[in-house]
């Protein structure tokens, strides 16, 4: 069985989807480690007929269910696929029509499809949409911090198990000189070193297929001061409700926000290890760094001196040198004419499936 049949007799039989006219559409990008590895794809594909031959006694509860793959051929083509069904779902007669979306690629493939949700529902008003458009994300890429679940088996639980709707925020990153251009985040977002080894780490992907985000981590602790000038940041850190969190000014090596606590990046970092949403990384000698970096691996850099840790929905950045920002993989340079850049939390809006 393939993954779209799969994939389609799993939800036809998911309670969750009892009367609904389902339409899956899974946008897959064919270069992902999750197709192209050998290992990795057997794996998936067992995984896979696991999950089918758990429910397969079950009745179908879906009133109708049909399903179409499509794959990426180049970079935004995720984007334009996703723009395709949200005018369907914006189309559709009525709320009980649900188009299920499913991204099988990396954290990138999953960064477009949730960049046209966030315009449609955030900037352009259609909240209906949360009602007819539910999105799960498979882990086929390399990293997979941001997918729904870190093994594909895990992931599927949602459909054999019993789960829940559920809505999830974003990071909205946007310059305080030019707030109508904002990029998103849906895991993490930060600035400094980390953005710094995830660029490196794309750069040198697009060559050499594979995951070089630990020799990179090595290298930037040993060269990125002499690359990118480490100066002091200036932080102030809000509640929703307006209220300071924090205000402080430091030399920082890196700054990130997530969506929520316990999150990782850079293939299961644990950047965030608590249910603390921000972290921060004063600056430190090169020896220091070499030696705290294994602590992200297993969240032990929290209650070191150097590190910052808290809750907060908004963070407003002041900065004066170059520096690069990262969201959920995609990078960009920001320049001292870019700050102050404001970080912050949105309105939950992207419909999600949770286990119960």
């Amino acid at each position: 069985m393939d993954y779209l049949d799969g994939i389609v007799f799993l939800a036809s039989r998911t309670e969750l989807f009892r009367n609904k006219r389902l339409t899956v559409r899974i946008i897959a990008n064919p270069a992902a480690g999750g197709f192209t590895l050998k290992k990795r794809a057997e794996l998936n594909r067992r995984h896979l007929a696991e999950a089918v031959d758990k429910v397969r006694n079950r009745p179908v509860v879906a009133r109708s269910c049909s399903g179409v793959i499509q794959y990426t051929e180049s970079a935004r083509h995720a984007s334009e696929l996703m723009a395709a069904v949200i005018a369907q779902a914006k189309a559709a007669g009525t709320d009980d029509e649900l188009f299920l979306v499913l991204t099988a690629g990396g954290d990138g493939t999953s960064l477009e499809v949730q960049e046209e949700l966030a315009r449609e529902i955030l900037e352009n008003g259609n909240t209906f949409l949360t009602k007819r458009l539910l999105l799960v994300r498979l882990p086929f890429g390399t990293g997979n911090d941001g997918s729904d679940g870190r093994t594909l088996d895990e992931t599927l639980r949602l459909f054999t198990d019993s789960a829940r709707v559920d809505l999830q925020s974003a990071i909205r990153v946007y310059s305080e000189r030019d707030p109508g251009q904002a990029w998103y985040s849906f895991n993490i977002a930060s600035i400094g070193i980390d953005a710094f080894i995830t660029h490196m780490t794309n750069r040198v992907k697009r060559f050499f297929p594979g995951d070089f985000y630990k020799i990179w981590v090595d290298l930037a602790c040993l060269f990125y001061d002499g690359i990118y000038k480490v100066g002091v940041m200036g932080v102030v850190a809000r509640l929703a409700s307006g209220g300071t969190v924090l205000s402080h000014s430091d030399a920082m090596l890196l700054y990130a926000m997530g969506v929520s606590g316990n999150r990782t990046y850079g293939s299961n970092q644990k950047i965030l290890p608590d249910d603390n949403n921000v972290c921060g990384l004063r600056n430190m000698s090169v020896l220091r760094k070499l030696s705290l970096k294994s602590f992200f691996k297993t969240g032990a850099h929290k209650g070191q001196p150097e590190t910052v840790l808290y809750t907060a929905d908004r963070l407003e950045v002041s900065y004066s040198e170059r520096i690069l920002v990262q969201l959920d993989g995609e990078t960009h340079l920001l320049l001292p004419g870019d700050f102050p850049l404001v970080m912050e939390r949105t309105k939950p809006f992207i419909p999600i499936l949770r286990r119960q």
